[in-house]
């Protein structure tokens, strides 16, 4: 008698959810590896992007770094330096102006004199022209009469436009006799950055904004401004106020990078928004969970799979059990039910054999029979032809002793056609 296995006990899914609270902590070094990867990657980025624009602000101000001091030995300028009252040399020297500007693309060129009055410049014909401007107060112009290179950058007075100053002094005989400026429309330089997410931020040596691509940060300082620096902004005046509003930005909102321009003390920072990172971070938290919930589920499906395996090796066991028994079963009525099989065989077998004899002694008599009717069937035959055979020898005897040979003859000639008609017979018979 077989016996029934006891089923396996069901899984409960709180396990399930026991193992998803254990494995959820293994979130948190997916965020931390997702955000190390995107940061390096936005960060690689931004850098290529900053590499970019700093080269080309460099590239564009060093275009016209020697202007200045290859324009001064100019002899149409230096004629209007000694000339200055002479309108037709002024003339000329504006014209000139003009000239090198469009060709060389710079947004305004003129010359001042020792006292930092401009006497010619190439905006002379418009309504915002330097012609006749003091710019004695500007740094730039201090710097060159110095002897350096002067650089500067602020708001100009006269056009209100934002422009980067070259400086250089126009010298003879070891002294100063003018000075010749440049200045640099940087507008462009914003427009280069276009539409993107993050955003351009070029602070001079005082912190404030000079360059954005938000209008909105413009002039806005961003650190507190000393009384030096204070003070310096107010004789220099290179912003439209002296007192630049702070920029109020949130540390964590903004991913910055920075690099310093040491030929112009500028400061350019590209500023990613903190949104740019967070979102591929957020997106690969999300696959992680959804990994995690696959890996919940599939070890569910495991576990029900294994209960229904087992469930089926149980019914399986009982199946067998069954089975075996009533193959037993089976098997002794099949041994009862070969011998008496095995017993007809031999019976039949003996009825057989028997049959075999009766049939093979009557194949023997009917052939027996066969060859009976076959005889008396030849001798009948055979009897007739010999019997006439006999008659016409002894008629052909007879009729040769009476000297009729022809009707002898004729008797030998039926003699022939009967021994010919014998030996058809013989013939159809072997055949």
């Amino acid at each position: 008698m077989s016996t029934t296995p006891a089923s396996p006990r069901r899984p409960r899914w709180r396990s399930l959810l026991l193992l998803a609270l254990l494995l959820a902590p293994l979130l948190w070094p997916v965020h931390y590896l997702a955000e190390r990867y995107y940061r390096e990657v936005l960060i690689e980025q931004n850098r290529q992007t900053l590499d970019l624009y700093v080269a080309n602000l460099l590239g564009t101000l060093r275009r016209y770094e020697v202007l200045p001091q290859i324009l001064g030995d100019l002899p149409g300028l230096r004629a209007a330096l000694h000339a200055p009252d002479d309108p037709a040399v002024l003339d000329s020297a504006n014209r000139l102006l003009t000239r090198v500007r469009e060709q060389t693309g710079a947004d305004v060129i003129y010359l001042m004199t020792p006292r930092g009055v401009t006497l010619a410049a190439s905006n002379w014909d418009k309504p915002d022209s330097f012609v006749a401007g003091n710019f004695a107060f500007r740094p730039y112009f201090r710097e060159a009469l110095a002897g350096r290179l002067g650089r500067f950058f602020g708001l100009g007075t006269t056009s209100g436009k934002r422009g980067y100053y070259f400086a250089y002094a126009v010298r003879e005989n070891q002294q100063n006799i003018g000075a010749l400026v440049v200045k640099v429309d940087l507008d462009h330089t914003e427009t280069l950055w276009g539409n993107t997410p993050e955003q351009l931020l070029v602070t001079d040596t005082n912190g404030v904004v000079i360059l954005t691509s938000r209008p909105d940060w413009r002039f806005h300082a961003s650190r507190p401004l000393d009384r030096v620096e204070q003070a310096a902004i107010a004789a220099n005046q290179p912003y439209p106020t002296q007192a630049p509003p702070a920029l109020n930005l949130d540390p964590g909102a903004w991913l910055t990078q920075s690099r310093a321009l040491e030929e112009t003390g500028w400061t350019v920072s590209i500023l990613a928004p903190r949104i740019l990172l967070d979102r591929p971070v957020r997106s690969a938290v999300a696959v992680g969970a959804a990994a995690l919930l696959a890996l919940l589920l599939l070890l569910g499906l495991l576990m029900q799979r294994r209960r229904h395996y087992l469930e089926r090796i149980a019914l399986d066991s009982r199946a067998k059990a069954e089975l075996e028994q009533r193959v037993a079963e089976r098997t002794h009525d099949l041994e009862l039910l070969n011998s008496r099989l095995k017993q007809e065989v031999l019976e039949r077998e003996q009825a057989q054999q028997e049959l075999v004899r009766a049939q093979d002694e009557l194949v023997q008599a009917g052939k027996l029979s066969a060859l009976g009717t076959m005889s008396a069937s030849i001798s009948h035959e055979l009897n007739q032809p010999l019997a006439a055979i006999r008659s016409y020898a002894e008629n052909a005897a007879t009729l040769l002793d009476h000297q009729r040979g022809e009707d002898a003859r004729a008797n030998l000639k039926l003699i022939s056609e009967l021994t010919e008609r014998m030996a058809s017979i013989i013939a159809h018979l072997r055949a």
